[in-house]
């Protein structure tokens, strides 16, 4: 699967793949993920809790995404230059100010069974790089490609 995650970033990030598309494909892996049996990971993924989308112009791409989308007003998340649109069906859009724009900063996966402390010891065992963040409601690792990879409990006010 995660060969499969790689080869999306990677089409994205060489412009064969729009957000959409993007974004569409990694809910459905987060889908499988959720229906997978217990144990299968060193943890239970059960949604895609956020996407950062770095924009030039916050004021802007709100525009475009509420009339693409009809989404409600943005609400200010994690700072004064990012802004988040709710998604009916769950989950969060942020939008990020960034001098380099038109990429994803990073996604959030939602876990069960959340643990920060013991999460990330699992993942430093497990012997995966990158573990970054001391929170107690959230940590972020890094794939293969370095692409930063947000995990935190389903609940998570973001």
């Amino acid at each position: 699967m995660m060969e499969q995650v790689e080869a999306l970033v990677t089409s994205y990030d060489a412009g064969r793949l729009s957000r959409r598309q993007l974004l569409q494909a990694l809910a459905l892996f987060v889908a499988r993920g959720a229906a997978q049996a217990p144990g299968a990971g060193l943890m239970q993924g059960r949604m895609l809790h956020h996407v950062n989308v770095r924009v030039s112009d916050v004021t802007r791409s709100e525009a475009f995404y509420r009339r693409m989308f009809g989404f409600p007003a943005t609400r200010r998340v994690q700072g004064p230059d990012n802004h988040g649109f709710d998604l009916a069906g769950g989950g969060l859009l942020i939008l990020q100010r960034s001098e380099q724009p038109g990429r994803i900063d990073h996604f959030c996966i939602g876990v069960g069974d959340f643990d920060a402390d013991r999460l990330r010891a699992a993942v430093k065992g497990a012997g995966i790089q990158g573990v970054v963040g001391t929170a107690s409601d959230n940590f972020f690792v890094t794939d293969p490609d370095g692409l930063r990879v947000q995990v935190s409990a389903t609940d998570w006010p973001g």
